[in-house]
């Protein structure tokens, strides 16, 4: 492992910031933390940058043990959300920073500076000023700037969080893009679910301080380990009594179920379906459109279930009654959480 935490704890306060918390990363992996406000998941950079020290535990990266090295002295590049560029020194200046303060000779530092230019497509604006740049041109001069000394690590506090929606979906290709060809082991800080299942080869969920789970996007999306994972990662409808709802298995002490959209097939009473004698009636209360599809909520035996809609089928109206049909769902007993089947969907005696 490239970097390591190991039993990782940190209190502010009284409030614990970072509650034994360890993970490895390999070298050249692009990872996202991904968590809730107050989940620790920037305590936990800022430690790794060694902008702040762990009370207990230690911080390895590449085999070093750093607790106690300055955070000029580790080789970190560190990106923050609001650029912190300096608005009197032009692009060129603000990318050359690093490099004049470690002192480099300066055809080395023009060099380099015009190497990162053309890597992040702005050559030719180095004499301008930030407030002359558009917010994604200026998220990429920081990020230039941070690689500008060659550092072996890459940090990355939620750097898309000041760009406009449009801006944002075209950084995260670019920036997914830019690590993939420089190879530079990365960590970015997120709540946006979406971006980080874009961007990131693995994500570390944390949660009141501790790791809730770590994988590949797919793998924490398809199978969440704890309650909290299944009910944070993706869009969720929580239902007390699961077996209200036909032809799923019984497990013992559930708490609740959670339900994702992709879960639920709602269909017209006149539509032909599939799975007829598994669904249940509901009423639609709530009809949205979301651009690329329709979302319902619907009413379904005293629960409200989010489904979607495809824009082509035939639309239905608030206070409709429609047939509702939950593929799979998820349940939690404990801390755990676990997948259940529709078993209409290998029993074909339910078929019609």
């Amino acid at each position: 492992m490239y970097v390591e935490l190991k039993d990782i704890n940190k209190t502010y306060a009284g409030y614990q910031a970072s509650n034994h918390v360890s993970f490895g990363i390999e070298q050249g992996r692009l990872i996202a933390l991904l968590g809730p406000s107050g989940s620790g998941k920037t305590t936990i950079l800022r430690m790794i940058a060694g902008l702040e020290t762990p009370d207990s535990g230690e911080i390895v990266i590449d085999g070093k043990v750093v607790n106690n090295i300055p955070a000029s002295e580790r080789g970190i590049g560190f990106v923050f959300q609001n650029y912190a560029l300096f608005r009197y020194m032009t692009v060129y200046d603000n990318i050359a920073f690093g490099l004049n303060v470690k002192k480099e000779n300066k055809k080395y530092i023009d060099e380099r500076v015009h190497e990162l230019l053309k890597l992040i497509s702005l050559d030719g604006l180095e004499k301008r000023y930030p407030s002359q740049l558009s917010g994604g041109q200026r998220q990429r001069v920081a990020f230039a700037r941070a690689l500008a000394p060659n550092p072996h690590l890459l940090l990355l506090d939620e750097p898309f969080a000041a760009i406009d929606a449009k801006v944002r979906q075209e950084l995260r290709s670019w920036l997914k893009e830019m690590i993939e060809k420089l190879g530079i082991t990365s960590i970015f800080v997120t709540h946006d679910q979406d971006e980080a299942i874009e961007v990131a080869d693995e994500i570390i969920i944390t949660n009141k301080g501790h790791i809730e789970q770590k994988g590949t996007p797919l793998e924490i999306y398809q199978n969440p380990q704890t309650a909290f994972a299944a009910t944070f990662f993706g869009q969720t409808s929580q239902i007390t009594n699961y077996q209200s709802f036909h032809s799923f298995p019984k497990v013992d002490n559930v708490d609740k179920a959670i339900i994702r959209p992709e879960f639920v097939k709602v269909s017209k009473k006149n539509e032909v379906q599939r799975f007829g004698p598994s669904a249940s009636e509901g009423v639609v209360e709530r009809v949205s459109f979301r651009g690329d599809s329709l979302e319902l909520l619907v009413n379904v035996n005293d629960n409200q279930i989010i489904a979607k809609r495809g824009l082509e089928e035939k639309s239905i109206a608030v206070g409709e009654k429609v047939d509702v049909f939950i593929y799979r769902l998820f349940v939690t007993v404990g801390e755990k959480a676990m997948l259940l089947e529709n078993q209409s969907l290998v029993d074909d005696s339910v078929f019609i």
